[in-house]
């Protein structure tokens, strides 16, 4: 499980890098001709690395380390000595097993997630491809003049206790082709309380591109999609938050008068920790004043509702969208130029620099398209990705389309069970690495568009600190699953069907599992496969539990849908296969059974007082909730998937 050491990093990265076949360098700007490329010194980043910083205790990446700094200008309990958490002086040491796995160190601020084709480095980038590298930072250089994001200023003139963060190049191969180069501000070296203050910002969440996709199924509406150019570089810093940094990788560092410069950064870079927040900040504003209304329940969501005026009279218009960092997802009625979409997007263009990218095809990895009436969201690309990585061999013939994600007889359990009673000495960092990132990738499809494998890998997450050789296998078997059904999805009609939620639990000696799903036209918008948090007397706390904890998301959900005038006819329905819980969600009953319950589980009750839910009865045959519960045999596994994600008939390979 060690890391390998024999091959060098560099050359690692060269070998995975395909051949391209060069091409001239397009004219600079102004901003570009300032950079110095021809000079093989200007490729110097950072000073060599020294010494390197432990690991986490959690074992998820490198960690930080506290160092005594003797600058006077910094206070604390010690004085001008004291122990900083920010490892100021010291550099990581790349290590080749990381580079080699598509991590990269460089400048430590980068630790993000690299594909085989993106360079690690400015030196990297360049032996690849020097004039197309060229030509990509060029243009991010110019976005940065054209934006005004520093001011060059002499170093002489720094503010006693400022400190000076470094500016890196961060390279991504596009899934197109194109090369893209940001500059980013090494924000781990930032300072809070003096370079920055809060840092949240919000984003988009899953369940409102699902809800988002069933509504534009549901009323017919259009779905488009804008992106923001340089989206962070369009925002603006508050009175006073100034970050200053050395000047980028390549620039000359000093003046025509020979003093040092270094750059007052204006505006917000990526790669700052706030950078975000000022965008949001930014954006939201401008849309609010232009007539949208911001929802409680997602605030990266807005809708507009308004009577447009139009030659063959007046009519209503609607207009939602979704807001994900420099992605704005749009659903619209009418594109006449009399239309509501049609004067946003005029002054979405001359207010903000952005490209209509057309008809929405993807989103985070989560593609959308139109089939007949129906919207259609799956991950088939994400899935090729993730066998290209971790079945490097493909899969094999004997796993068939009849095949479950995980064995009927419970077999995922037990070994869970027997992962976590194994010493952590005993665990090879190989495996725990392998493991915890095909199961984070599976994690990404089971919350997004494949409920389908919710509930083992809910058990998989289980032993994430733990793995062992039977937990890996059992993720390559989802993974196998996954790849012969992989073009399945979400599938939304247009009829109108209500919102409605099961839920459902298995009673186990250790603590239960629950599980609920709510669907919105024919399929699954929300759903959950998680452990309990206590340990359940009986079969009817565990129901009782469960039951609650799907409460809220219905309630989340229920009022999502009233802000979007999309309100309910009456309370949600909330189903369940057990008689005792649904007792209990109306009355007091069972008190020597349940006196002991907190009163916290009791929730729905509330809910059903007050109207906003009813808990009807339903056969367990028929509780779809139970799919997300337990591992069930192959013929009720697949009649039960085909009904959660509305899967035509045809797609069953029991049919």
């Amino acid at each position: 499980g060690a890391p390998p050491t024999s091959t060098p990093a560099s050359e690692v990265v060269e070998a995975a890098a395909p051949p391209t076949p060069a091409r001239s360098p397009p004219p600079l700007s102004p901003a570009a001709r300032a950079y110095d490329s021809d000079d093989e010194e200007a490729l110097h980043l950072d000073p060599e690395p020294t010494t390197p910083l432990p690991a986490t205790r959690h074992g998820r990446g490198l960690g930080r380390q506290a160092t005594r700094s003797s600058n006077p200008n910094l206070s604390g309990p010690l004085g001008g000595a004291f122990l900083c958490k920010r490892a100021e002086q010291q550099r990581v040491q790349p290590r080749p097993w990381l580079v080699e796995n598509g991590f990269s160190t460089i400048g430590f601020a980068h630790q993000a997630r690299a594909g085989p084709n993106d360079p690690v480095s400015q030196k990297d980038a360049y032996r690849r491809d020097r004039n197309g590298w060229k030509e990509s930072e060029a243009a991010e250089l110019t976005n940065h003049e054209s934006n005004k994001s520093w001011t060059l200023i002499d170093r002489s003139d720094l503010p006693p206790g400022r400190k000076l963060v470094r500016l890196i190049w961060v390279y991504k191969v596009k899934r197109n082709g194109k090369l893209k180069s940001r500059l980013c501000v090494q924000g781990c070296a930032q300072v809070p309380g003096v370079d920055y203050d809060q840092t949240f910002s919000a984003a988009m969440r899953s369940t409102s591109l699902r809800l988002l996709a069933s509504i534009g199924a549901r009323l017919g509406l259009k779905m488009h999609r804008w992106d923001f150019v340089a989206a962070y570089l369009q925002g603006s810093l508050l009175d006073g938050e100034v970050v200053y940094c050395h000047m980028p990788p390549g620039y000359a560092t000093t003046g025509p008068d020979g003093r040092e410069r270094v750059c007052r950064v204006e505006k917000p870079i990526y790669g700052m920790a706030q950078a975000g927040r000022r965008w949001q900040r930014s954006l939201y504003p401008w849309l609010t004043a232009w007539g949208f209304t911001q929802c409680h329940s997602d605030p990266c969501v807005f809708t507009c509702a308004r009577k447009v005026d139009t030659p063959n009279g007046p009519r209503n218009e609607r207009l939602i969208l979704g807001c994900y960092v420099d992605d704005l997802f749009t659903l619209y009625s009418h594109t006449d130029e009399h239309s509501l979409y049609h004067k946003f997007s005029l002054d979405l263009a001359a207010k903000w620099d952005v490209e209509d990218e057309g008809e929405i095809s993807d989103l985070l990895g989560v593609e959308i398209s139109r089939e007949g009436s129906q919207v259609v969201l799956r991950q088939t690309a994400y899935i090729d990705r993730l066998v290209a990585e971790h079945l490097p061999d493909g899969v094999a013939v004997a796993f068939g389309r009849n095949k479950v994600p995980s064995s009927p007889d419970g077999q995922i359990k037990d070994q869970v069970i027997n992962a976590m009673c194994q010493p952590v000495e005993s665990i090879d960092p190989g495996l725990l690495r392998r493991y915890q990132s095909l199961v984070g990738a599976l994690l990404y499809c089971a919350t997004n568009t494949r409920p389908d494998v919710a509930y083992p890998v809910g058990m998989l997450c289980r032993a994430m600190s733990r793995p062992t050789d039977a937990l890996y296998d059992s993720a390559l078997d989802v993974l196998r699953y996954l790849h012969r059904h992989r073009d399945l999805g979400l599938h939304y009609d247009c009829d109108q069907r209500p919102l409605r939620g099961l839920s459902d639990s298995d009673w186990g000696t250790q603590r239960s599992t629950t599980g609920f799903v709510f669907s919105y036209n024919s399929a699954a918008i929300s759903w959950a496969s998680k452990k309990q948090d206590t340990i359940s007397l009986s079969s009817c706390e565990a129901e009782i539990m469960a039951a609650s904890e799907a409460a809220k998301e219905g309630i989340y959900l229920s009022n999502f849908l009233e802000e979007l005038d999309l309100a309910l006819d009456g309370p949600l329905e909330l189903g369940t296969d057990n008689t005792g819980a649904r007792d209990l969600s109306y009355n007091p009953e069972h008190h020597q059974r349940t006196k002991h319950i907190a009163r916290r589980h009791f929730f729905i009750r509330e809910c059903v007082e007050n109207m906003q839910i009813r808990v009807p009865y339903v056969n367990t045959l028929d509780n779809l909730a139970d799919f997300f519960t337990k591992p069930l045999k192959p013929v009720q596994f697949f009649a039960m998937r085909d009904q959660i994600m509305n899967i035509p008939r045809v797609h069953n390979p029991l049919r």
